[in-house]
């Protein structure tokens, strides 16, 4: 593996737009280590990314950058999922914006925000961060927004900052999210998250939010107070002779209610049951007036936040940072996350440029692991070409013939 002598004007051309936030000495280790992260076979921590740039400054300066330009990149990231909005939009197509918070496990004992958590796949107590991610899907396609590391309260002094609920980091999230006007959004999350706050700004706001609810929360029907579980098994009798919603190949038996949430107003239920499932799944919509199939279209697609994570963490270094400091934690997970919208950038040019429509069929062709191999292969043959620039015309065409032939017969 040769080191970079440059940046690739093909990429570089892709985040342009975003050098209006950064200084000029800012933007040199933005773009290096942006490019540096997908590229680098090594591990993706800052060492493993220094070790393919082949310009600029010491690995310390790249540290200090990114201790110190948390919030910078954090804007960045946002600035980059409203102009990857803006390049896909199309009239009458509604916008999900989907939060959820995932795990990385960090075992360093002086690493800031890091601290014991019960993880409930391995059953055990495990030590690293939360993170709270908000990603927006847009035709089909996943743009990552925003994040933030949530901060236990013991360490909140230490660190100066004011003690968040991942509630609240979620809600922030929401309120910094500031779509067209009448562009229809669905906020979609998880049960843990259908709070009080994040329920009425969505009205507020006439925003649709959709969630699963917990057996044992509150609710009132028609007067009666009760909770879920005891409702359900009244309303699972109805299952039988009930009504039918066909999504995908799957057939569902659905009962639908209106009712008054306990810790959350006027909403309503909806209760689906898988034909081979013992249980069935209670949905929860602020909108009242919205139809079962949406309610039930709009929460499968949440789990496309579990698909992010997933990526992310195989191939882009969401969790394969080593920093102690709070600030270079942010700063590596941010360029994770403007990495993916990188990718995602890449693939619509791509197809525009073959002068095909963004089609819901071109675009179930976009594949993260495909356009990272494409990546690299443009900036490891524009960096060949750089450095075949002084060998004579004739010699220089055909090491560059043979090349490409054994790195496609490689790939």
């Amino acid at each position: 593996m040769f080191k970079i002598k440059r940046l690739p004007k093909n990429i570089t051309c892709l985040i342009l737009d975003l050098q209006l936030i950064f200084d000029d000495c800012q933007w040199l280790h933005f773009q290096s280590l942006l490019v540096s992260l997908l590229l680098t076979p090594f591990k993706p921590t800052l060492c493993g990314m220094a070790k393919v740039l082949g310009f600029g400054t010491h690995r310390s300066k790249h540290n200090a950058f990114i201790i110190n330009s948390s919030a910078i990149i954090g804007k960045a990231l946002q600035i980059y999922a409203y102009m990857i909005l803006s390049l896909l939009k199309k009239i009458g197509e509604p916008i999900y914006f989907i939060f959820d918070d995932t795990t990385n496990k960090k075992t360093g004992k002086y690493i800031d925000g890091a601290f014991k958590y019960f993880d409930h796949l391995s059953k055990t107590y495990i030590k690293g961060h939360q993170i709270v991610c908000s990603i927006l899907v847009y035709r089909g396609i996943i743009i990552p927004y925003c994040f933030d590391v949530y901060i236990p309260e013991n360490q909140c002094s230490k660190l100066g900052v004011k003690f968040r609920k991942k509630t609240d980091i979620a809600l922030e999230q929401l309120k910094s999210f500031e779509p067209d006007c009448n562009q229809k959004i669905f906020v979609l999350a998880d049960t843990y998250y259908a709070t009080k706050p994040i329920m009425n700004y969505c009205r507020l706001k006439k925003q649709h939010f959709v969630s699963t609810l917990k057996f044992n929360r509150i609710i009132k029907v028609n007067g009666h107070q009760t909770n879920v579980r005891k409702y359900l098994k009244h309303t699972i009798k109805r299952f039988k002779t009930g009504r039918k919603v066909k999504l995908g190949r799957i057939t569902y038996r659905v009962a639908s209610r209106e009712a008054e949430l306990k810790t959350g107003g006027a909403v309503k239920l909806v209760f689906t049951k898988h034909p081979t499932h013992r249980t069935a799944v209670v949905l929860v919509s602020t909108s009242t007036a919205l139809p079962v199939y949406e309610i039930m279209q709009a929460y499968r697609l949440r789990w496309n936040i579990e698909v992010f994570f997933k990526m992310s963490k195989q191939h882009l270094g969401f969790n394969g940072y080593h920093s102690r400091d709070i600030g270079a934690i942010k700063s590596r997970i941010a360029l994770s996350m403007l990495s993916y919208n990188l990718l995602t950038h890449a693939f619509v040019n791509d197809v525009r440029a073959k002068n095909k429509s963004l089609t819901k069929k071109n675009i179930s062709k976009f594949s993260i692991t495909e356009m990272l191999s494409e990546l690299r292969y443009q900036i490891n043959m524009d960096n060949f070409e750089h450095h075949l620039d002084e060998l004579p015309t004739k010699l220089k065409n055909k090491i560059k013939k043979d090349f490409k032939s054994q790195f496609i017969k490689a790939a």
